[in-house]
């Protein structure tokens, strides 16, 4: 079974809409992470050919599930041989790795079922499968995430069965490594309640980070619900960094955004500079490969078919550009709020400005109306500059003119992706 989105739940959001501010922007700047990207690559057999694709895209993050069950199907007899394969070969390639560590083994239990639900009794069994991995791969695995969305559709127990799991597995992994990386949460979106009480019984007190699943209809709910996260942590006086290690959009099968590969791009390009914008340590794109090649889809209906950046034939899709583009120009990059000067435009132009070390400033501009409206961008001190605009679906870059002049936008719903080199203040209006 896969780690993305449960079905049901993702059809039943389809009405998910809210009045509340939107805004893409963070209000501090932020460097943002070199390993800032990555790539869930479950579909994928993760040969040479695939590691070079993740490297085309920039993900330096590869994230996956280290089935309790498969490594340990008898009790005291542990199967190590696929992910010390795994690890090696990722190593080789020079990726950093997220094993999940989840879920139950079917001999726990008189009646041979998996029951996701591990209470007293159980957990120190589950302790035993955290020792072996974290002892077994330290050093070499970058990061531990406990379990996978337990607020919804991996866990069938009680949130106090599940609370007591992440406090018992997060002192373990500490005391065995106390140099990896802990994450808990991996929640499906951001439950207040549920991550009140993890607060409360202590499942975070030893972890390095917090990990959500923000899953939503659009870029703009996505990013709303980080906004949200900030909120809960900052109630709980807590500042450890949040951890995206799922997010994406299907684009086809009966989802809660029904625009499918015509908006891909747009939501790729909005998602991850939102994410970046608002302070996350990482995003990781769930996922690599949709299950079946463009013609060949038997089952049109199930969206967890969809979510792919490429089809298993590594044909790209659209969106695929969009997020090499992103990644290209945003890790490593400084998101500073207070840039682009915007002079009366109006509330429905998003602008979001980034700046990189080898002097390239980056700035996203879009309207969150349809309707495409005539903006005028001048940069103020930057004689000399070449202004570039990418598009978003092919790649492709166009030079617009001098940056010291005045440049005719016209700004839709699609971001417009802008680059140039040089100093210089941009000022963002309307014409």
């Amino acid at each position: 079974m896969k780690s993305g989105p449960g079905i049901a739940a993702l059809v039943l959001l389809g009405a998910l809409s809210s009045c509340s501010s939107l805004s893409f922007a963070g209000p501090d700047p932020y460097r943002i992470p070199e390993d800032f990207f990555g790539i869930s690559p479950d579909r994928s057999p993760l040969n040479t050919e695939d590691y070079a694709l993740l490297d085309r895209f920039g993900a330096v993050w590869i994230r996956t599930t280290v089935r309790w069950a498969n490594l340990e199907p008898e009790e005291g007899v542990w199967e190590f041989d696929r992910w010390d394969r795994y690890v090696e070969k990722a190593k080789a390639a020079g990726k950093k790795i997220i094993f999940i560590l989840a879920f139950d083994s079917k001999w726990l239990y008189p009646d041979h079922r998996e029951h996701r639900d591990l209470s007293e009794r159980e957990i120190p069994y589950f302790l035993k499968y955290v020792e072996q991995m974290v002892t077994r791969y330290r050093g070499r695995v970058d990061a531990f995430e406990i379990w996978n969305e337990p607020n919804g559709f991996f866990w069938y127990g009680t949130d106090k069965h599940f609370f007591a799991l992440s406090v018992a597995a997060a002192k373990k992994i500490k005391e065995l490594d106390p140099h990896v990386t802990i994450l808990a949460g991996s929640t499906f979106r951001v439950p207040r309640s549920f991550l009140r009480g993890m607060f409360n019984a202590g499942a975070f007190e030893h972890a390095d980070g917090i990990s959500v699943h923000p899953y939503a209809s659009d870029a703009a709910h996505t990013v709303r619900q980080i906004r949200k996260l900030k909120e809960i942590l900052d109630a709980a006086g807590c500042d450890k960094p949040i951890w995206i290690t799922e997010v994406g959009y299907a684009t086809g099968g009966i989802y809660f955004s029904f625009n499918g590969l015509r908006r891909y791009p747009e939501y790729i390009v909005k998602t991850l500079s939102g994410l970046a914008a608002q302070g996350v340590r990482n995003a990781v794109w769930y996922e690599l490969m949709d299950e079946y090649n463009k013609d060949a889809v038997p089952d049109r209906w199930n969206p967890s078919h969809f979510f792919g950046l490429t089809y298993p034939d590594k044909t790209l899709k659209p969106g695929a550009e969009a997020f090499m583009l992103s990644a290209r120009y945003l890790a490593g990059a400084e998101y500073r709020p207070e840039l682009p000067l915007r002079e009366e435009l109006p509330d429905s132009i998003t602008s979001l400005y980034f700046r990189r070390e080898d002097g390239t400033k980056i700035l996203l501009v879009w309207n969150k109306r349809s309707r495409k409206i005539s903006l005028r961008l001048h940069i103020d001190g930057g004689a000399g500059t070449n202004l570039i605009r990418h598009d978003i679906e092919s790649g492709a870059a166009e030079i617009l003119g001098p940056g010291d002049r005045p440049q005719m936008l016209y700004v839709g719903r699609d971001p417009l992706f802008l680059t140039w080199t040089g100093e210089g203040t941009p000022l963002l209006g309307e014409m």
